[in-house]
């Protein structure tokens, strides 16, 4: 038997009923945008399922349930690339995990797979009649009946979160007046997703980063939300590609800093210091300008996101290492910033300058207090303030250059 077609709401669970009643062996594939699902079918019964989806993968699941570190999930996903093994199986011959846990993680696993794949609103799907080989795999014996109640119940619940939370795409930060902060008492799970929230991060990229499954993080949002601990700011647009979701933050905290420097200028230089971000990028290495070539801190910032990670998305699918285009991004920013304060510099004097990076001080101390603690904020605080201190030792060696001209033997010029 061979179904397929669109599919909307609810209608994913008449397909899993359907499948289980008839007793089917095979595969059914179901999209959704940039998501894709497998799951397989034997004789009714659910074995396996897999995900595209980053925090639905058994070993991100493992290491946030702190089972294993993410050093040595690294070191077993490299070795299951090179000795073309399965990531449990190297888990259990290495002694990180029992066989008993790797069983019942992997059954976790195919549960979250399908309660987040039963949330989707719309996609496609695609069932085949086919011979499994379930050699070397871990497999379950799900129920679908089970399954399907527990996601309708799901989805009955996130009808009522969705009235506070509309997107994943929202961006919430800290509230700034909480009453009866005594009174309230969170658990480690709302702790845990309250330490990501730092105004800049979407609930998408709090869901991947957190590894939670998304009805998890869209109750405990919808929880501090009620108890005024949070509290909404611009909705950003960003691509829902995995790969991408951590730039956004990077490219927003560096366009709060190059706002600040255009916002100081424009008295001062009017049209000329809007044309002078566009001039300055010539200077940059070529993948540098490349990567900015259509930011501008005038856009939007939903613009300068999304124009950003159109080039990185591109970067990626051309073979490029993820870490490698994320140091890309961060190398861009910095010299950009440097080359426009040293031709600020050059065309003020210092002494406009220094307030300009009197502000960025400030915009990093911001970052240093709220953003969570990550290898790419340590990197923007120590390059930009690398950036501040080159501008004005920069300034201090101009000065003694310009005193040692006015001494005795300028006389002789």
């Amino acid at each position: 038997m061979n179904l397929q077609g669109d599919f909307e709401g609810l209608f994913l669970t008449s397909i899993l009923q359907l499948l289980c009643n008839d007793q089917k062996t095979g595969l059914l594939r179901v999209t959704s945008g940039n998501n894709e699902c497998k799951v397989f079918f034997d004789e009714g019964t659910i074995v396996y399922a897999s995900g595209s989806q980053k925090e639905v993968r058994l070993g991100y699941i493992l290491r946030r349930d702190g089972i294993i570190s993410a050093d040595q999930l690294q070191k077993c996903l490299a070795l299951g690339r090179e000795q073309k093994m399965s990531l449990g199986k190297i888990l259990v011959d290495k002694g990180y995990v029992s066989l008993n846990t790797l069983n019942k993680y992997n059954t976790k696993q195919v549960e979250e797979i399908l309660y987040s794949l039963l949330l989707w609103k719309k996609g496609k799907f695609e069932y085949k009649d086919i011979k499994l080989n379930l050699e070397g795999m871990v497999i379950t014996q799900l129920n679908p009946m089970k399954l399907i109640l527990e996601a309708s119940r799901r989805i009955d619940e996130m009808s009522v979160l969705n009235t506070v939370i509309t997107s994943d795409k929202l961006v919430f930060r800290i509230a700034g007046n909480v009453q009866n902060k005594e009174e309230i008492k969170l658990n480690a799970n709302e702790w845990r997703i309250l330490s990501l929230i730092d105004g800049t991060r979407t609930i998408r990229e709090i869901i991947t980063k957190s590894g939670y499954d998304e009805f998890a993080v869209y109750k405990i949002f919808f929880s501090l939300n009620s108890y005024g601990l949070i509290e909404q700011t611009e909705e950003v647009q960003l691509s829902d590609k995995p790969d991408s979701k951590d730039f956004s933050a990077v490219i927003t905290v560096y366009n709060d800093i190059l706002q600040s420097i255009s916002k100081n200028i424009e008295g001062e230089l009017g049209e000329r210091g809007s044309t002078l971000f566009n001039e300055v990028k010539v200077q940059l290495e070529d993948h540098h300008a490349a990567l900015l070539e259509y930011y501008h801190p005038s856009n939007h910032v939903n613009i300068n996101i999304k124009s950003i990670l159109d080039e990185m998305e591109s970067l990626i699918a051309k073979g490029n290492e993820e870490e490698l285009v994320r140091d890309m991004l961060l190398e861009g920013f910095s010299s950009y910033t440097t080359l426009l304060l040293e031709k600020i510099a050059e065309i003020l004097g210092m002494k406009p300058v220094q307030g300009i990076l009197t502000e960025i001080e400030n915009i990093i101390g911001y970052v240093k207090k709220y953003h969570t603690d990550s290898r790419e904020k340590n990197r923007i605080v120590n390059d930009v303030s690398t950036i501040i201190n080159t501008i004005q030792s920069n300034q201090k060696g101009d000065q003694k250059k310009s005193r040692k001209s006015k001494g005795i033997f300028s006389f002789f010029g």
